[in-house]
Order: structure tokens, then sequence, then C-alpha cells
């Protein structure tokens, strides 16, 4: 959960989340929330009776996965809607007449004439238990359709594993296929405590994206979310995990991301990389949360203000240390390598995560030449030139 800016949500991502990518585009104000029956089978469903343009979906609660629905007919007591995304195929449609207490009624008709019995009712959610994670107490309240689809998932324990001294339990997400670990020792308890909520609550934000991602491409065969946690550095006074993940949530192209968890080992909270390392005078510029007309506010003029310390001293200066450390690596192969990391642009926005030997910087490419971000972790400012321009937590620098 880097705080540094990022012009592309996917390298952000999921630490902005993936979520930041698809713009939660479900998750609007006007979608109203149904639970029933489609046969014997119970569902979720999410209509937004007030745009005929906007799509509706809904859930099997036994397997999580959107299914699309578009309007065919859209009126304030009757509607038709047609199921998938493939119109040049025979699809199935859903038919519903609003009732007096505002549920729905109706029939689910299959291509081949086959008919179940729909029946729906408003939602109203079962809160999530006072020590649930943060992000699903956000969804209970931002957005009932998302918690709903969450609301019955349980974490399963996985692997152990050391790391540095550390000693590690994974957690798995069997719908989503995804994991997180815990850290069970090595760390006072209090602050195991605060690290191991921080973690939890991310791999519950994973499962969300996972299934917005899996939501926004259903009906094609390529809609994909795979991801991998890496442990990178553990010392008594920082953490950092990186996310990377493969992903294909509709659109011109599958697309990846990695995105840093940097955190204070003391307080639990995201640490800056202007924490560790600081080239400007003065107290570090941070990201600061935009309010709601952010044109109007100090905030956007700090976070303005960072943006042109990251592109007027911070990127050069990567480029200079890039060029003196590592040459070679720093040229293309041939006149026809897209791989130049000799353009400066390319390091101001990239993602960035602690590892033993200094901190790593990921380049930003343009998409022609992504593959390019995917190289071997090279691109690494050592520890001993980080102390020459430490931040407000140079003390923790190892």
């Amino acid at each position: 959960m880097s705080t540094s800016l990022q012009p592309r949500p996917c390298a952000a991502l999921l630490g902005g989340l993936l979520l930041v990518a698809l713009g939660n585009t479900h998750a609007t104000d006007g979608e109203q929330v149904y639970t029933g029956t489609l046969g014997k089978q119970t569902i979720v469903m999410g209509l937004t009776l007030s745009d005929e343009d906007a799509p509706a979906r809904y859930f099997y609660q036994r397997h999580h996965l959107d299914i699309p629905l578009f309007a065919g007919k859209l009126g304030k007591t009757h509607l038709e809607l047609v199921e998938g995304v493939d119109e040049s195929a025979p699809r199935p449609v859903i038919t519903l007449d609003r009732q007096a207490n505002g549920s729905w009624q109706g029939i689910w008709r299959g291509t081949d004439g086959k008919t179940l019995p729909l029946s729906l009712h408003p939602a109203t959610p079962t809160p999530p238990a006072s020590d649930a994670v943060p992000y699903l107490h956000k969804l209970y309240r931002d957005d009932p359709y998302g918690y709903l689809r969450l609301a019955d998932l349980k974490l399963q324990a996985g692997r152990k594993q050391t790391v540095m001294g550390y000693h590690l339990q994974w957690w798995q997400q069997p719908a989503a296929k995804l994991a997180m670990f815990e850290i069970t020792d090595g760390y006072p308890e209090a602050e195991r405590q605060r690290i191991n909520a921080i973690l939890r609550n991310r791999l519950w934000q994973e499962t969300d994206a996972y299934f917005e991602c899996m939501g926004s491409a259903r009906g094609t065969d390529l809609a994909d979310f795979e991801q991998t946690v890496t442990p990178e550095l553990f010392t008594p006074h920082l953490i950092s995990v990186t996310v990377h993940t493969d992903y294909y949530c509709g659109g011109a192209h599958p697309d990846f991301g990695t995105a840093g968890i940097n955190l204070d080992a003391h307080t639990g909270q995201p640490i800056a990389l202007e924490d560790l390392l600081w080239l400007g005078k003065g107290k570090p510029l941070h990201v600061i949360g935009l309010a709601d007309d952010p044109a109007q506010t100090p905030n956007a003029q700090a976070n303005d203000a960072l943006a042109a310390y990251q592109e007027k001293t911070l990127a050069p200066w990567l480029l200079a240390q890039f060029n003196r450390l590592y040459p070679t690596l720093m040229q293309p192969t041939d006149s026809e390598d897209e791989c130049n990391y000799n353009d400066v642009e390319f390091w101001q926005y990239g993602n960035w995560h602690l590892t033993p030997a200094g901190v790593f910087f990921g380049p930003s490419f343009p998409r022609a030449a992504r593959a390019c971000e995917a190289s071997d972790d090279w691109s690494i400012v050592p520890w001993a030139l980080v102390r020459k321009h430490p931040g407000p937590l140079g003390n923790a620098i190892p």
C-alpha cells in the first residue's frame, strides 16, 4: 500500500487496489440490492432501475461470481432482463413484476425454454461482526451487493513458513484462490496484532477485487485474476511485502501490476518512500487525501508539490544513481529494444518496496513496453546510499 502517486491504477494495484482501476463501477448510489431465490438456489441481485443503460447483475450465493444482466424492457413495475453478453447467441431472459410490498416475482427462462420461478425482496444484510476487518465494514456501509458477495466466505489456514527468522502462517481464500500471511512471532504481541490486521484486511480487499474483476469480464474466456504475495523484508522496524497481480477484467488487453505494502512495524501504519529516502528540503512531502473539491483545498497543492518533487528531483536522481550503479543494465541491448531505462519519465511513478539490499524501484513504462517492468529485480538503491539521504524514519533504515 505504497503512498506514492501513480498515473496508472494497475501499478498501484491493488494498493489503491484493482478496485481503483475498475472504479468500483457497480457500487453506485443508484443500485438497489435484493436477495431471493431462482429455482431452489439463493441469489443476490443488483438493479439500477433509474437508468436503462445501467447493467444489472446477480450471483448465485454458492458461486459468488457475477452474471451480467442487460435491460430488454425497463419499467417501474415490469422488467425484462437479458442474461450474458454474447449478443450473437440465444440468451436466458428474466421477467420480473414488482409487488405491492416492494418485492419482485417472476421467472427465469433458459435458451431451451425451461423456466424457473424467481422471487426477490429488498436485501437486509446482517452487519459484520464487531471484530471483522475494516474493509468488510466499509462494504456493508457503501456497497451492500459487494458485502453480500463476501459475507459468507471463510478463510482457511494454509502452509507455515519461516522468512528471515520470522514465522508466518498463511491464510487462503479458496473461492478467489488468494492468500495472505500473518506473522506469528518475532514482534511484540501488540505490534503483531496491528500488522496482521493490516494484512488480513488486504486479503479481503483483494478478494473483493477478484470478484469485481471476474464480474467485469464475465462472458469472456479471458477473465483472469492471479496473484502472488511475496514477503520481501522483515526487520524490527520495517515490514515490506509485494503483491503482484496478473489480470484481465475486460477491455483490450490483459495487464499486470505490482504494489508494495510497506509498514512501520511498531505502528502497523503504511510508510511513504519519503519517510525513508528524502532528497528535498525541509520536511518530507506526503500524499494527502483529497477533499470533495480538491481544486480549492491545500490538500491538492500538497499532492501537486509531491508530484513535482517526484518528477524534478526523485526521478532524475534515480536515473543518475542507476546509471552509476548498473551502467550495462540501463542500456538497451540493441536499437530495437524498447527496454531503454534511460528515460527519466519511466522512474517518476514506479512502484517500490524494501529488500535486504536496499529500496527496489520498479519503472513505469508505456503499455507498448510493459514487459520491461517484469525484468529482474536489479534496480535497487543500496541502503548505504539511502542512509545518506534519510527521511524522518532514518533510524529504521537497516
